[in-house]
């Protein structure tokens, strides 16, 4: 896997903004993209160029781009997903910057944590928002026909494990390259197997990923599924 440019940007509520970009964020991993020190000076993280400089933290809109394809980005503070940011790939994304949700504020530290990938990888993402102001991102890379489970790119648990009793209100999906292969969109099912929610995947070569309402209670044996055809 290559090394690619990403780049982008936290819109704060404000308007005040948090220029992103990395030169060598490595495809098929996870790695932080720093603040852009071209236009500010100096490469830091986004948490703490956002809290010493800035005179809002709180972001309310953001945009993260790679060179080619890109999964899901997110920013970790202390451990855990404080925000799943929408994304795009081939250094583009029509409506990008889009808001969020549910507006949260940065503390010194906050990371931005991006999954880049190549043009020929099948993992696919669900980023999701919960009425609490939770988020979350499951992910899966399909191996073969058959149906898939997305697990958290954390704890590897499901997503009725890992949001139990919370209600989710927003999501999007990144499709990876299956465009040839999908047989379904992503579905919420209950312990029945039966659909009570449902997210259609954008391809992250053509296709911006951003919020949209998908409103669902998730139990503790809920999963998120899709079926292939290879």
């Amino acid at each position: 896997m290559a090394d690619v440019d990403a780049f982008g940007q936290l819109v704060m509520g404000n308007g005040a903004v948090v220029p992103l970009y990395r030169a060598d964020l490595a495809e098929a991993a996870e790695e932080e993209i720093f603040t852009d020190s071209n236009f500010v000076g100096s490469s830091q993280t986004a948490g703490t160029y956002a809290t010493q400089t800035l005179g809002s933290a709180v972001v309310a809109a953001a945009g993260i781009s790679a060179e080619n394809d890109m999964s899901y980005c997110f920013i970790r503070s202390a451990g855990t997903i404080k925000l799943a940011l929408p994304v795009s790939g081939l250094n583009s994304g029509m409506g990008l910057p889009s808001g969020l949700p549910y507006p949260k504020r940065l503390v010194s530290g906050d990371q931005v944590i991006a999954a880049a990938t190549a043009t020929s990888d099948r993992e696919v993402s669900l980023s999701v928002a919960c009425t609490n102001g939770e988020y979350h991102i499951f992910s899966v890379t399909p191996a073969g026909a058959g149906e898939h489970e997305l697990v958290s790119v954390l704890t590897g648990l499901g997503i009725g494990q890992t949001l139990q009793n919370r209600r989710v209100s927003h999501a999007f999906s990144m499709g990876g390259a299956n465009a040839a292969n999908f047989t379904s969109p992503i579905y919420i099912v209950n312990g029945s197997g039966v659909p009570i929610g449902s997210v259609t995947p954008n391809d992250p070569a053509v296709d911006t990923g951003t919020y949209h309402p998908c409103r669902v209670n998730i139990a503790l044996n809920s999963r998120a599924v899709f079926r292939t055809d290879a």
